[in-house]
């Protein structure tokens, strides 16, 4: 009987892509009416995800939506105007909804191929394999994100099948999971960042050159600490040649589109009034496009685009219950005495900036070591010193807001990077937390000297 139940989760790209083309449209033409229909659908739309979304996040949604309604009633919102609210989290779930079109565009070009050539050496000594493993995943995550992870791992098992399996294991959760906290802390593309600079009304330009730089000297620092330990270790196979021409010339030019979609999101959101994540969700679709046009692949673009969408889009009912219900609990904690009275404490600690930072971070830590998602606990963190932004540098707090954040999907041993690195090398995910917690330090300590120094 159960197996001809129908999978209603085939069919939620409909209801979301729905949701998601009414707010697309209304967002230019600004009809209050349509306003006020969006947001009862989001109420709706948000009780149908409650119901398949996860565990955690179901808790998250009852805690967040009914905390937050008796919140704004007993402060004196009209019932009718509570599920406007949820109209201010619509971009954050557009955003997430396109990003995998652009791991489309950058699949149609054979990048990913491509970018695996990096791996081979001339050398059959894994400590030079590891700033390339490091580096090649650094890239590809850049555009094709979490799926950067599966593709490098699956191509490192292959190639280092030869040599102890607790070496190899150890050697892999290394070079892609802190190639991922590396990579997604400057990115637009990461939903941490975009979250932070809305959130602090710093301009992602003026974040740019500082997260890069954290990037880039955490780098150096995990290449050359970690290079001592695999140096011992040789890989029992032929070394292989590349063809270093054809492999710069790849790398120049997903440079050179990297470069015209930063500068694009930078001069959008400069000459305009529209928010980084919404500025983002909008250019990512046509930029993708013109990207495959260039490369002659727009079929291929288009046809494995909208499978990679819908199968993206049916599975954000987690995203969405947290999304559509921290509005209402942000508006309702904001109707309460309690706002008033955390700026009366946070003044006092205000004065002591890198207290506030090793708050965060252990927050961050904490929460994520009993399965909490970063971007739950970023949007409890805002709410709780928002407050602060008047009294410190908002660019100091989202810088630590942000690598805080990243630095924990290295070591947290229930995230989905964790989850997919412990599935495919079978391990124990607290491992991962063991191999990678002084890396974790080490991005946040490098992170916090550079929000310390621009307070």
């Amino acid at each position: 009987m159960n197996q001809h139940r129908p999978d209603w989760r085939r069919y939620f790209y409909i209801l979301y892509g729905s949701l998601f083309a009414v707010f697309l449209i209304n967002f230019f033409l600004e009809i209050p009416v349509v306003d006020v229909l969006l947001g009862w659908a989001a109420v709706i739309i948000l009780v149908i995800s409650w119901f398949f979304a996860g565990k955690l996040f179901r808790i998250i949604g009852v805690l967040f939506g009914f905390g937050g309604i008796v919140m704004s009633l007993t402060g004196g919102v009209p019932w009718y105007d509570i599920p406007a609210q949820t109209g201010s989290m619509l971009p954050m779930l557009v955003f997430l909804s396109v990003l995998p079109l652009m791991s489309t565009a950058f699949n149609a070009g054979g990048y990913d191929k491509r970018l695996s050539d990096v791996l081979h050496t001339d050398h059959n000594r894994l400590s030079s394999v590891y700033g390339r493993s490091l580096l090649a995943t650094y890239v590809l995550l850049i555009f094709i994100h979490l799926s950067a992870i599966y593709v490098t791992q699956n191509l490192l098992k292959e190639k280092l099948s030869g040599i102890h399996v607790d070496i190899r294991n150890s050697f892999i959760l290394q070079t892609t999971l802190r190639a991922f906290a590396l990579a997604v802390i400057w990115t637009p593309m990461e939903i941490i960042v975009g979250i932070a600079i809305d959130a602090t009304g710093v301009s992602y330009l003026a974040y740019l050159p500082w997260l890069l730089l954290i990037s880039f000297i955490a780098t150096v620092l995990d290449i050359l600490i970690s290079r001592r330990k695999f140096e011992n270790t040789t890989i029992e196979q032929e070394p292989v040649r590349v063809p270093k021409k054809a492999l710069y010339r790849s790398l120049a030019k997903l440079l050179l589109v990297l470069t015209l979609f930063l500068t694009i999101i930078i001069v959008v959101t400069d000459l305009t009034d529209i928010s980084f994540i919404m500025a983002v969700a909008l250019i990512i679709v046509p930029f993708a496009f013109l990207w495959s046009l260039a490369m002659k692949q727009p079929g291929y673009f288009l046809t494995e685009g909208w499978r990679s969408w819908k199968r993206h889009t049916n599975g954000l009912q987690n995203f969405v219950v947290l999304f559509l219900s921290l509005p209402l609990f942000s508006e309702g904690f904001n109707q309460t005495a309690a706002p008033l009275l955390l700026r009366d404490l946070l003044d006092r600690v205000s004065d002591y900036p890198l207290a506030v930072f090793a708050f965060i971070i252990l927050v961050y830590f904490f929460l994520a070591m009993i399965g909490v998602h970063p971007i739950a606990t970023i949007a409890i963190l805002i709410e709780i010193i928002r407050p602060l932004f008047v009294f410190m540098n908002p660019m100091s707090l989202g810088i630590v807001l942000i690598v805080a954040a990243m630095a924990t999907t290295s070591s947290a041993p229930y995230g989905l990077n964790a989850t997919l690195t412990a599935h495919s090398l079978r391990i124990n995910p607290y491992r991962i937390t063991q191999g990678n917690f002084r890396f974790s330090m080490m991005i946040n300590a490098v992170a916090v000297m550079i929000a310390w120094l621009l307070l």
